[in-house]
């Protein structure tokens, strides 16, 4: 695989969201936010490291390149992370 990935101390939050189903704050790049559930992570060579994300206004669920994330914000109160910024 030709794409950059995510340093691994960042990419540990992201699977420390999903697997606690932590309800956080995304915002990308473009300065979009989502605010829902981190379900999982996928690679395919097409887009290289992925998200899956369910959003609280929608039923459905979607791949958000890792590389495209700006930060994460914790909505539910734990005990790993507040606020992550991914670059």
């Amino acid at each position: 695989m030709n794409k950059p990935l995510l340093k691994c101390d960042l990419h540990d939050y992201i699977e420390i969201a999903c697997l606690y189903r932590i309800e956080v704050e995304i915002t990308l790049q473009n300065n979009v936010c989502l605010t829902g559930i981190p379900l999982t992570t996928g690679v395919n060579k097409k887009v290289g490291e992925y998200l899956v994300f369910r959003s609280n206004n929608k039923a459905d669920t979607r791949s958000i390149p890792l590389l495209s994330l700006q930060s994460m914000q914790a909505v539910s109160a734990n005990i790993h992370f507040n606020k992550i910024n991914f670059f």
